[in-house]
């Protein structure tokens, strides 16, 4: 029997950095032993947005985290930022509360950038990783440095985005829907576990400093050097056809660099993990479980 929406577990893993939140979908409890599986979502998403797959996940103890800032996971200092480095320190404390010293790893977007950094960075805590629509972290060239950092600074001395109410659910998966090409259920089961209900209306958990405009990306060729030392087995699956953001060029050449890499193109849109689960689940449960057994 597989992991299913309605099996979770509502979890928190207290860390040295603060409460982590999430959702665990266990292996059943038959004796036989279980792959551990990280999950982390993408930018404004949350843990929910991995569980129409966690339904068609065989033989695996899953864990999708809430990341700082979203769902229901802490909220960092208001003097620090949403740096994209940090939250590898995130997924590293998060392995030893769930007291993993390795697993297989799973990124959508965000969550897949971070993870081809950490799997890059602690080689030893990483059986395989899955990225999801995301080959990498983003980059820029080094000349755009200082406008970047222009633009950071501008935004910072902006007033802080105040919290917008909503008066229903609807209102908010309504929202959601109009940034992206999610459908009904899957915008339902992000903007629920996101949304905290104050007397007459609804607002986002999501901490609004989420949106600050970052100060510094990398460039190209340092992202290609984090690729070329990630040294365990990776999946990577791509939206096609390909989102106009993304540089077909580039997903070729970070791909040639990835060693142990299989790179597959998905039809669908950039949640296709949530509008296509059963598919997709086929090709990375089956991925997952060859490494695991491989070992």
């Amino acid at each position: 029997m597989g992991n299913t929406g309605k099996n979770s577990e509502e979890i928190r893993l207290h860390t040295p950095l603060g409460t982590l939140a999430g959702l665990r979908w266990p292996a059943p409890q038959d004796g036989t032993n279980s792959a551990p599986v990280l999950c982390v979502h993408g930018w404004l998403d949350n843990a929910a947005s991995f569980s129409p797959l966690s339904q068609h996940l065989h033989g695996m103890d899953i864990v999708a985290l809430d990341l700082p800032g979203h769902g229901h996971s802490y909220h960092r200092h208001p003097s620090a930022h949403y740096y994209f480095m940090d939250y590898l320190w995130d997924i590293d404390t998060a392995l030893d509360a769930l007291g993993w010293s390795s697993c297989h790893l799973v990124g959508h977007s965000l969550g897949a950038a971070i993870l081809s950094l950490y799997a890059a960075t602690c080689p030893r805590r990483v059986r395989s990783l899955v990225l999801l629509d995301a080959l990498g972290p983003m980059s820029e060239p080094a000349s755009g440095s200082t406008a970047r950092l222009c633009r950071s600074l501008d935004d910072f001395r902006s007033a802080a985005r105040p919290k917008k109410a909503y008066d229903s659910i609807e209102a908010m998966i309504k929202v959601r829907q109009a940034n992206t090409r999610l459908a009904h259920q899957p915008a339902r089961l992000i903007c629920e576990r996101s949304a905290e209900h104050h007397g007459t209306h609804y607002e986002w958990t999501n901490d609004p400093a989420l949106y600050w405009v970052s100060p510094i990306l990398m460039t190209e060729e340092q992202a290609l050097d984090y690729l070329g030392h990630i040294t365990a087995p990776v999946l990577s699956l791509t939206a096609t056809p390909f989102a106009p953001r993304v540089n077909e060029e580039k997903v070729k050449a970070r791909c040639a660099v990835i060693a142990h890499g299989r790179h597959l193109l998905q039809e669908g849109g950039h949640h296709f993990h949530m509008d296509q689960p059963a598919e997709v689940a086929s090709a990375v449960g089956s991925f997952i479980l060859e490494q695991e057994q491989a070992r």
